[in-house]
């Protein structure tokens, strides 16, 4: 043990350490959290979760509460997609069970407010095992968890950056035990641990997760246990990559599911947009120096950058960077050279094409191609940033660093006073004239300025605080543990007040998610039907995304971003749908609504639908009139069919010649033998009744038995997860008209069933569990071990 480590050791800690830091790590959180006190909902209007998360979350809740089981299709909306194969969020995060005990709002909130803590408090106990003294444990996770990146999560809701942020200082912490101190257990942290990450799920993030782990992992091999023989060095790290396999067999019931799903996903093709959209979202040059001064590109109404919106911000806190400057000039020369080129490493990620290395790193690494938003590696950096700070409070507490204390008055004192003169609002506006469409970004920039203003201010005098806090101590007019307390308390304050503005609320029961006329009217339609809120292409939609899923309400639409491809292909394209006027596709899903702003002229009358409801006021304030059509068959039976290529199926389909009722159409991808007609036949007067509906299943008999050979269309989309008995015989279900399932019956059949089963999530649930229970032996041999050593 080093002399810097001995005295480290003899610095101040309260009785209780951990409980103590615990509660210093929580108390700007809750300040944060406080309008949750009132009911108040962590989503405003530009939040995920305002517009998606809820009605994912509060429709599964109700559906596992019902049926005791989770899910595997979500019928409303896009036509349906299966909902673990296409991830819907948190599925089987341990967050999912706080939804069966607590109104959904209110386990979401506890969702973000928990993980906000456990990033600090993760921080912490990593730090304390690095022999950190208690202060710069704190410290350090206090910089940590309100790091610009990580203190924002909030405004777009992004919870499963959260979960995985909170979850990397544990993956570390679990990797010192294991590879360090030679204990099973740490492997067994590791192994719940990645499996948690990939659950959150955020793969991206995950993926972040598990490159920085194992470069941690070769640090503390072949860093700080060099002693050891090559043989043991090998052990421990195939260990480690034995923890991590069993970590993705703990995720493995959502992974199987979502790795069949891929090819009928929009990430078949990737972004469709090569090395550019894979670039995308990521930081700009003109981002850089919100590094150091908070506020500097502006918000989500004053952005004046070259990203589409901005929803996070990147201040790193100009204190903590100081702090951080100097842990770095320490004697801790080994971690820092491992963990600071981790940094530069995922600093250069985050930067994307700003610099060449995005493309060597494009190129080289595998399933960086499905990815995109490269900007949110900036969290792996944010870790860096407070590791070092508070290897920088160690060096503080044995009195050095007095000599960068002088710098950081005078550098925070010029930097307060430059912002407040408009300075460095002068600058932004210059770098706004400088980027494409400069006229509009300048006039952001110049709205931006308050908050540039302010930021810097209370960012420079943040420092300036910190660096008269150690000249004080130093001339002992300051007790060493009260300038400490200053400098984490001026270093954490800044974060937060950098941080607060993006903790936008709602009133859940006042807003989007309220009860209103329409949603009243729809609680009384009997399942199935279909609405079309024909304001969402229009872009005057009635309800946000998917906020109708909630009520389990049936869309045409909504927002997921991983529908099903030949879903999107058929109404024509992904977030574009220019086919949605096509009549044909309203008949073959079944629309019997549609929701109208009453301010879209032209539309006060519709061919072959009554008005139902007439100006009602929906929970986003929408005054919307409510259309409904008699005529609509949720299934058909049609006696012809036809094999065509690819190509030809949309354009015969959306034909308005084609007709419905007497051929559906396959596609040449389809393992089917269809009978040749030399005329076409005419159509089956038939009732196809949809007699027993739910989400995953149903019943659907005729009127009478069926005259002949036909194909049963169903207005739900296909998925190979679809089984079918005819009377109840097994019967293949095949896609038909490019993405709705059909069922050959045979002449007589009466009555058929669908069902949605999934093998990749039977058999991924049996690997989960058989992980969880390998996790379970790596607490429990430890334990037994010692009682028997005892």
């Amino acid at each position: 043990m080093t002399a810097a480590t001995v005295k480290a050791e003899k610095s101040y800690q309260p009785s209780r350490p951990t409980l103590a830091a615990l509660g210093v790590l929580s108390i700007w959180i809750i300040l944060l959290s406080l309008p949750m006190l009132s009911g108040q909902f962590l989503a405003g209007p530009f939040s995920d979760q305002y517009s998606t998360g809820y009605a994912f979350r509060h429709w599964a809740a109700g559906q596992w509460g019902t049926t005791g089981a989770i899910p595997l299709w979500n019928p409303t909306i896009f036509g349906g997609i299966p909902f673990v194969a296409a991830m819907h969020g948190d599925i089987f995060y341990p967050t999912a069970w706080l939804r069966l005990i607590m109104p959904t709002e209110v386990a979401m909130n506890m969702g973000f407010a928990v993980h906000y803590v456990l990033a600090g408090f993760f921080m912490y106990l990593f730090l304390r095992k690095l022999r950190i003294s208690w202060f710069g444990s704190v410290i350090g996770g206090l910089c940590y968890q309100l790091s610009g990146v990580i203190g924002t999560y909030a405004a777009p809701g992004h919870d499963g950056k959260l979960f995985v942020t909170a979850l990397l200082p544990l993956g570390l912490l679990a990797l010192v035990i294991a590879i360090r101190d030679r204990r099973l257990e740490g492997y067994a942290i590791l192994a719940l641990t990645t499996g948690l990450v990939i659950l959150s799920p955020q793969i991206q993030m995950a993926y972040y997760f598990l490159l920085t782990s194992g470069l941690f992992s070769l640090y503390l091999t072949f860093g700080e246990c060099k002693d050891r023989k090559p043989s043991d060095k090998l052990k421990v790290l195939g260990l480690a990559f034995a923890a991590v396999v069993v970590g993705f067999g703990v995720a493995t019931i959502q992974l199987l599911p979502f790795y069949s799903y891929i090819p009928l996903s929009p990430r078949a093709e990737i972004y469709g947009g090569g090395f550019e959209s894979s670039a995308s979202y990521a930081i700009p040059w003109s981002h850089v120096p919100e590094f150091f001064f908070a506020g500097f590109v502006g918000d989500r109404l004053t952005y004046w950058g070259s990203n589409p919106l901005k929803l996070h911000s990147e201040y790193l806190g100009l204190s903590v960077l100081a702090l951080a400057f100097l842990g770095a000039l320490g004697r801790r020369r080994q971690i820092v050279i491992w963990l600071g080129g981790t940094g530069l490493l995922f600093l250069l990620i985050s930067l994307g094409a700003s610099t060449p290395f995005y493309r060597i790193w494009w190129e080289v690494m595998p399933y960086v191609k499905q990815t995109r938003a490269p900007g949110m590696a900036l969290y792996v950096v944010s870790f860096v940033i407070g590791l070092f700070a508070a290897f920088g409070v160690e060096r503080l507490e044995l009195g050095e660093g007095k000599h960068h204390a002088s710098v950081w008055v005078w550098v925070g004192t010029a930097v307060a006073v430059f912002g407040l003169v408009g300075v460095l609002g002068t600058v932004a506006q210059s770098l706004a004239a400088s980027g494409e469409f400069s006229q509009s970004r300048v006039a952001q920039a110049v709205a931006a300025g308050d908050g540039i203003r302010w930021g810097a201010f209370w960012g420079g005098s943040a420092l300036a605080v910190a660096g008269i806090s150690v000249l004080l101590a130093v001339r002992n007019r300051l007790g060493t543990s009260t300038a400490l307390l200053i400098i984490g308390l001026a270093a954490s304050a800044d974060l937060w007040m950098n941080s607060r503005s993006f903790w936008s609320y709602s009133r859940p029961d006042a807003e989007v998610f309220a009860h209103d006329a329409v949603q009243d009217y729809f609680e009384g339609v009997e399942q199935p039907f279909r609405v079309f809120d024909i304001g969402f292409p229009l872009g005057r939609a009635s309800y946000p995304g998917s906020a109708l899923m909630a009520r389990g309400v049936n869309q045409v639409f909504g927002h997921h971003g991983n529908e099903l491809r030949h879903f999107d292909e058929l109404w024509g394209g992904k977030n574009q749908w220019t086919n949605w006027g096509n009549s044909n596709l309203w008949d073959l899903y079944a629309i019997e609504y549609l929701l109208v702003p009453s301010s879209a002229e032209g539309l006060d009358s519709i061919a072959g639908f009554e008005l139902v409801l007439r100006d009602a006021i929906t929970a986003p304030g929408v005054v919307t009139n409510v259309f409904r059509r008699s005529q609509v068959q949720y299934a058909r039976l049609i006696p012809g069919a036809v094999v065509l290529p690819e190509s030809q199926v949309i354009p015969t389909v959306l034909d308005q010649r084609f007709p419905l009722q007497r051929v559906v159409v396959f596609d040449e991808a389809e393992d089917l033998a269809v009978e040749p007609f030399q005329e076409l036949p005419a159509p089956l007067d038939i009732d196809a009744n949809v007699t027993d509906w739910q989400p995953g299943s149903m019943t659907i008999t005729f009127a009478d038995p069926a005259p002949q050979k036909s194909y049963l269309l169903v207005s739900e989309n296909y998925y190979p997860d679809w089984k079918a008995t005819v009377d109840g015989v097994e019967t293949p279900v095949f896609r038909g008209n490019h993405s709705l399932i059909t069922v050959p019956v045979p002449q007589g059949a009466r009555t058929v069933e669908l069902r949605f089963e999934s093998a990749e999530y039977r058999i991924g649930k049996r690997i989960t569990f058989a992980s969880l229970f390998l996790v379970l032996i790596g607490f429990v041999v430890p334990v037994v071990r010692r009682r028997k050593g005892g």
